[in-house]
């Protein structure tokens, strides 16, 4: 009896894992902090984590490096 019970336990153990495949984390970057932005008194952000009114808007890219991951200088 006790066989039967591991076997069933096992049969049903293999089942799921093989029907729920592994999915891979979500990825995160750190964004740095650049001298131009802390120096206005903001922070390099990703465009959309930043409201519209809290973003500095001087004519220079304050976050040079990090310009091609979507990142502005943002007040807080």
């Amino acid at each position: 009896m006790l066989k039967i019970v591991v076997l069933s336990f096992l049969a049903l153990l293999l089942v799921s894992v093989t029907s729920t495949p592994l999915v891979p984390r979500d990825t995160f970057e750190v964004i740095n902090l650049e001298e131009p932005c802390v120096r206005q008194g903001g922070i390099c952000v990703r465009n959309e984590d930043c409201e519209p009114n809290n973003l500095v808007t001087l004519h220079v890219d304050l976050c040079p490096v990090q310009r091609h991951k979507g990142v502005s200088c943002c007040y807080l």
